[in-house]
């Protein structure tokens, strides 16, 4: 298995996001290397950023980087072209493990790769989804899954719906560098962690008070 993540240095709506201060004087960057190194050896694991200067970053923790073309850091590149190009440039035919480091709280990878271990004959790809339940209302503000007044439906007994956040995706070489994070025959890891997406500046902030609170404390 060999793990890449994405390490752009080029977001607009949280500048540095993946590379300044975090938690403790880590980064969002530190944080999910220090999670894979766990569970894979540093000469498997890859950062890919369109910025030079990251490999300064790549250096400091003992990882692999991978030098991005500029077109793939651009917000209007399509996402799985992103991924398949990426993939490309990773030697070897492993696996490969797709890592944002958007949500600090996942650390689970030692799970997602034994239940991968299991999938792999029968999927193409693991990806991490995080189970939902709560009072969703259509575009026409409609109740989905439960009813307003008497019909009104206790909270635990909604029906669960899964959110996306391409937070880890463990994918067959092939399905990596053809379809990108999600394969044909995906096997879906629900994750147990609160879910984070940090995609703007209060989502950062609100980040870091529950990692401060919620994360497990580093050797």
């Amino acid at each position: 298995m060999k793990a890449v993540i994405p390490a752009k240095n080029s977001s607009t709506r949280v500048p540095g996001k993946n590379f300044r201060p975090f938690h403790e004087g880590r980064s969002l960057f530190d944080i999910k290397v220090e999670q894979l190194l766990r569970h894979l050896p540093a000469e498997d694991v890859y950062a890919s950023s369109e910025d030079p200067a990251v490999a300064g970053h790549t250096e400091r923790l003992g990882i692999n980087f991978l030098p991005r073309d500029p077109h793939l850091a651009r917000n209007e590149t399509p996402y799985a072209h992103v991924v398949s190009e990426i993939c490309r440039q990773v030697p070897g035919d492993d696996d490969i493990a797709w890592c944002h480091v958007t949500d600090p709280l996942f650390d689970d990878f030692g799970a997602c790769l034994q239940a991968w271990e299991e999938a792999r004959e029968k999927h193409d790809s693991l990806v991490v989804v995080y189970p939902f339940r709560g009072y969703l209302l259509d575009t026409d503000h409609r109740p989905m899954g439960f009813g307003f007044g008497p019909w009104h439906t206790p909270s635990q007994q909604l029906p669960v719906r899964y959110q996306l956040g391409f937070t880890l995706s463990l994918l067959r070489r092939s399905t990596a560098v053809s379809l990108g994070p999600i394969g044909a025959r995906p096997h879906w890891f629900h994750a147990r962690n609160r879910v984070v997406d940090i995609d703007d500046e209060d989502d950062f902030e609100m980040a870091r008070v529950l990692y401060g609170r919620l994360a497990r404390p580093t050797a």
